[in-house]
Formats: C-alpha cells, structure tokens, sequence
C-alpha cells in the first residue's frame, strides 16, 4: 500500500480534528461578535428610552412650577407694597393651596422689592429674612428678562438642597415689585430616577445646569465634584451649542466609561443625561460568552455531537434574541400609547383651563363695552360695536378649540341650516381626502333648529371620518337637510327637521347595526377608533329633544339621520334677542367672586340695572356674610361663581342656602361644561360664562 494512502486516513483524522476546533471557535467567535453589536443596540435603546422618560419628567415638574407662577402673577402683580403685605394671609392661603398635592415643591416666596419676603407656603408669619444676597433676586432687581433657575443648593429654613426658579412681577406704575420664587426639592427628583435606574442596571441619571452644576444623580458617587468635567463628554456637545446629543466617553463623575446622551429641558438652562455603563455591559456579555465556552467543552470529543449541541445552542440564542426584541419592542408600543393617551387628556385639562381664564376675560371685555355703550357718542358705539364682534368672535372660537377636549359648555341656539351646513365643507372635506366626494344640500323650507353649534359640526365631522374609514377606495358622502315627513317622526307631536348622513361605503350587517349608537363600541382596529363618535351623535340628538336613526346595507353604503325639533320663527328667542335692560330692577345682590378683574366689571354692570351689590371673594366669606345679616337686610338673590379657592366653592355654597335659606334664590357662573350638567342636574339655575350683559340682566329679572 502506498505511503501516501496510509497517511490519507491520519490526514483525515487530522483535519478532521482540526475542524472539530475550528468550526466551534468560528462560530463561537461569530455569535461573539454578534453579541456584541447586539449588546450596544441594547445599551442605545435604553439610554435613549431613560433620557425620554427623564426629560418628559423634568419638563413636567417645571412646566408645573411656571404655571403656577403664572397664576401668582396675576394675583400680585400691580400692587404696591403696603396692599401685599397686608393681604399676607390670605396670599398664604394662596400659597398653600397651590402647592398642595405638589411633592416635587418645597417652597413658594413672595417677596418684596426690598428683598424681604411677603408670604410662604410654609410659614405664617413669614420669618425675617433678607434675599437681597440671593444672586436670583438681585438678576430680577437689575431688569434682566425672563426666568431665573437657580444652581443647587440648601435653603436657609429646613437646610433642604433645592433648586430655584423665579420671576419679577411689578409694583404700582410699572416698576419693579419683588419676586415670585418657587423652590423645587432635587430629591423629589432623585426619588424618581432612582426607580427609573433600578429596572436598568448599570444606568445613572442626572439633571445638570449649562455650566455644569450637578443638580441631583443616581445612583450618587461618594466624592463626586458638584460639577461635570469642562471636557467630560456631554460638556463639550453643551459649550458647542447642542440641545440635545449622543456620545461615548470617560464620566468626570465616577470615571466609567459609558454611552452618555442628553436632552435640553425647555427653554431653561438645565439637561437631562442619562449615561449607561459600558462596563457593566461588557461584564455580562463576558459572563455569557465564558458559560457559553465552559458548555461548548465536552462536544470536543465527537465532530457530529459538538456539531449538533452548537448549532441548537446558536438557534436557542437567536431565538432567545428574537424573543428578547420582541418584548422591548411590545413594552416600547404599550409605552407610547400610554404617553399618547396621558397627553392628550393633560392636553384636554390644560385646555378646559386656559379656556376658563379666557373666558373670564372675555366677559370682563363685554360687560365694560356694555357700561362704556351709555356713555360715548355715537363714534364711539361704531368702536364698541367692534369690539362686541370680537368678543363673539374669540367665544366661538374658544368653544371650537373645546370641541376637541369635549369641556365647553353646552349653548344652544337657534341655527338656520341654509346658512350654517355649506360652510361645513371646509371643515369636513379635508377630512374625506381627495377620493372622496362630499355633496352638501339643504332644502330652501327647512326650518330652524335648536341645537350647540360646536356639538353640530362635532357630530357632523364624526359622521365624515366614520364615512371616510368605509369609503377606503372613494366614494360619495352627502349631507342632505329637510323638513321631516309625518311618517318620519315616531310619535312625536311637533314638527321635526332631519339631517341624513349619507355614504357609498361597505355597509354594516344588522347584528353591528344594533350597537353602533353604545358608548365605545366600534369596529376599527386598535388605536384607529374610540367608538364615541356615534354615541356623540346620539346624545346630540337626544339633549335637543330629538333622536337619530341609523340604516344600512352591507356594500351598499350607510345612512344616519338626525331628527330635531323644528323652531319657528321667534320661537323661544326672547332672552337671545332682548335690549339691554333698562329698568330699574332694585335687586339686593351678593356677588362672591374670587377674581377681582371679574368683579370690578360686573359691580357697575349691576349697578347699572339699578342693584345694590355687595361683593365677597369666596364662598365661605358669602356664608358667613349671610349668617351675620338680619332678615330686612338679606338680599335678594346670590350671584355666585363656581371654580374658587377655599373649602366650599360656588356649588358648595348653593347646596348650603337651599338647607338653611330655601327661598334666597342663587344663580351660579360657569365656563365648564361638566360643571354646567352638574349643576343643572342638581336643580340650580346656571348660566354660561362668557355671558352677555343682556343675558345676565335678563336673568336677573326673573323672579
């Protein structure tokens, strides 16, 4: 036998032996490097989704704390001295109030221009001290605009670590008045970063100033200096004018090396960093691979077996991989539809809000144009008459801005439908895109209805995107308005005005037919539906005095009518229409009125309708005001707002004079809807804010 041919099969063992190395150190090396890239894809995703959630948490906390300076501001600002020193308690009432259920505020100051302060939170009286050295006070003092955030540090009273952010408000004749400063504890936000860390092993957290200044870490490092290195990582990215930005580099805080990202908070001069120690990761990704190596051992003793238990053991990992993926990418989406959902109902809040103070303006604004229209010649009605536009104007649309947060209040009014549905069509046809073709007809003896008009291009915009989800490849979709035929009206013994909805689209069997109109049913997709359009629809009708139908063939498209009560001309119109009131109405009214802009406009405004007025700022005041008085020397009627500070608010109020005064008539004021429903469900008599001057006068008549 040849040499060569002996050695063949040695060779094979050779190679075979070879092999029995190679391909397991091939592949090991492979899914090491595998390991590793998928490690720092990981170690991004968390130090991306930590930053989000801290900077979302930050910007909150501080948008909360210049909200609430925003509303101190509007109680301080223009008063002199001697008015806020005297009003000392009740602006600690203030105070405390405001910062009640607000763990992440440690204190709120007032203080005067002299650097002494005129009321806390905490203490009543407030302690003497002196903020002149406070380099925040002295920045408001010297005219520098806008906020002022403090560096960290441990307050004078309760040596808490806080940080400051402040602004100025004025005095009498514009000049400088003193300083409204808010003091945040750093461990509320330590608190709420070290929950965050414990679900991220090897994550810190911090919140830092421009300059460096460490405000509060987790998890805290013995020794740490109080300021980042002015070459560390994110300070460089911060000198060179980046709001936000992602880096790997040495931590001048405990010497790791880490992949570090920041974010600018608002328009305030702190950033949130969240950094994610690369060397932790590195430790468990070598913990892996060693267990990995320690099993890949014993296969060495056979080809085929190591073979075998390798490529198993690859598939496990993979798919342990694909696994692990799809669990964060789970967590990611059930993350962001909880953070959509919290938005939109804080969006919803802020606007309920806002809309209340614009409100309260807007009747500020009407009834001063009300008192100015007996005094001015007649270039001035020509003013004033543009003025009240403008009113109506920014009332519309502020109920319009409310239609989405569903808080305005419900103001019916009699719509003439041949004017009001073809201006629909620049509202709705947006919605029904290019495909769709929208038909809007109203027949010329339509008669008027009753309805909100907010809630009736609502209901209508609902009926669009529903026609518009069944319309996916176009079609038709008309809005057609008519008098009701007697055949239509179910039993009803008025006359009835009908608008059909009418679309082309797929249709729906009996069986969905028979609860489109429940609260939340639908039958779209997650997250393309709430299954409150119809319901809106329904209980539109139904608020009217009339009801709706609903028809529908399965590919032959869908029909929805709406049914109201005819209104014939003049009918019910008297309140809306009447002239001021002129007469002499010789009314003994208690005005409670926490908002002194509200009251000083409607103290001459009854006046004026021939009242004796006699003004309260809360409703606790109100009830010990009435308590007090004689029975000659009630008055005649309690003029009360709703929302106001204190332990009872307006309705409180009302509740407790139909207990002890049952025939003292109360007339409460409101910018809520949910308020106004409550109210009038409870038996009150409400009106709306803004109310017109008339409106109010009128009401006021009425025995």
């Amino acid at each position: 036998m040849p040499d060569s041919d002996k050695l063949s099969p040695l060779r094979s063992l050779q190679i075979l032996g070879v092999l029995s190395i190679a391909v397991p150190l091939f592949l090991y090396v492979l899914f090491a490097v595998f390991r590793l890239n998928e490690f720092n894809q990981v170690a991004e995703q968390r130090v991306t989704r930590s930053l989000r959630v801290a900077h979302e948490h930050a910007t909150k906390v501080l948008g909360t704390a210049e909200a609430l300076q925003d509303r101190l501001y509007d109680a301080v600002n223009g008063k002199s001295l001697e008015q806020l020193r005297a009003d000392q308690a009740s602006l600690h009432e203030l105070l405390q109030a405001a910062t009640k259920d607000q763990p992440q505020i440690q204190s709120v100051w007032i203080i005067g221009a002299d650097g002494k302060p005129v009321a806390s939170s905490r203490f009543m009286p407030v302690p003497a001290l002196d903020f002149n050295d406070r380099e925040y006070f002295q920045f408001h003092r010297d005219g520098q605009p806008g906020r002022f955030v403090s560096p960290p540090f441990n307050t004078r009273t309760t040596n808490e670590r806080v940080l400051d952010i402040s602004r100025r408000f004025d005095s009498v004749g514009g000049k400088f008045g003193g300083v409204i400063n808010i003091s945040l504890r750093t461990a509320y936000f330590e608190q709420f970063y070290s929950d965050l860390v414990d679900d991220e092993p090897g994550l810190a957290v911090n919140l830092f100033r421009r300059d460096g200044s460490i405000y509060t870490r987790w998890p805290p490092v013995p020794g740490a200096p109080d300021k980042l290195g002015a070459n560390s990582p994110a300070m460089t990215l911060v000198r060179a004018g980046n709001q936000a930005g992602q880096t790997r580099g040495w931590s001048s805080v405990d010497g790791q090396d880490r992949l570090i990202a920041f974010r600018q908070v608002a328009a305030y001069p702190l950033y949130a960093g969240t950094g994610m120690n690369l060397s932790t990761l590195r430790g468990e990704l070598l913990k892996e691979l060693a267990i990995m190596l320690a099993l890949g051992i014993p296969p060495f003793a056979a080809l085929f077996f190591t073979s075998r238990v390798a490529l198993r053991r690859t598939r496990e990992s993979i798919d342990a991989a694909r696994s692990l993926e799809s669990e964060t990418l789970t967590r990611q989406r059930a993350e962001e539809a909880l953070f959509q959902a919290q938005k939109l109902e804080a969006m919803g809040r802020l606007t309920g809000g806002v809309a209340h103070d614009f409100n309260n303006a807007l009747m500020v604004i009407s009834n001063n144009a009300f008192l100015l229209r007996r005094i001015v010649n007649e270039a001035g009605i020509t003013r004033l008459d543009s003025i009240g536009r403008a009113v109506d104007s920014a009332t519309k649309l502020t109920r319009q801005l409310l239609a989405f947060s569903r808080r305005q209040p419900l103001l019916p009014e009699r719509v003439q439908l041949q004017a009001r549905l073809p201006s629909l069509a620049e509202l709705i046809g947006p919605v029904l895109g290019g495909q769709i073709k929208l038909s809007i007809t109203v027949a010329d003896d339509t008669a008027a209805i009753e309805v909100d008009p907010a809630e009736l291009e609502l209901a209508l915009l609902n009926l669009g995107i529903n026609a518009r989800d069944a319309m996916p490849s176009g079609g038709v979709f008309m809005i057609e308005a008519r008098n009701a035929r007697p055949d239509e009206s179910q039993g009803s013994n008025r006359p009835l005005v009908v608008i059909d909805a009418i679309d082309t689209g797929t249709g729906m069997d009996p069986a969905v037919i028979a609860k489109v109109f429940e609260p939340f049913f639908t039958t779209k997709p997650v997250g393309h539906g709430t299954g409150l359009g119809l319901s809106q629809v329904y209980g539109l009708c139904q608020r009217a005095g009339g009801f709706a139908t609903i028809e529908s063939t399965p590919g032959a498209g869908t029909t929805v009518r709406l049914f109201f009560p005819a209104k014939a001309a003049g009918e019910g119109d008297a309140i809306a229409s009447a002239a001021p009131i002129a007469r002499n109405l010789r009314k003994r009214i208690l005005l409670v009125e926490d908002n002194s802009e509200v009251a000083g406009a409607l103290l001459p405004l009854l006046e004026a309708f021939g009242c004796t007025v006699t003004r309260v700022a809360s409703a606790v005041e109100a009830r010990d005001w009435l308590e007090a008085q004689d029975q000659d020397r009630q008055p005649d009627l309690v003029l009360s707002d709703v929302v106001m500070p204190g332990e009872i608010d307006g309705l409180g109020l009302a509740r407790f004079l139909r207990q002890r005064q049952p025939k003292l008539r109360v007339i409460l004021m409101t910018g809520y809807a949910q308020h106004i429903d409550a109210i009038a469900g409870e038996g009150f008599e409400v009106l709306p804010k803004p109310c017109a001057p008339d409106v109010l006068g009128a009401a006021i008549a009425r025995d």
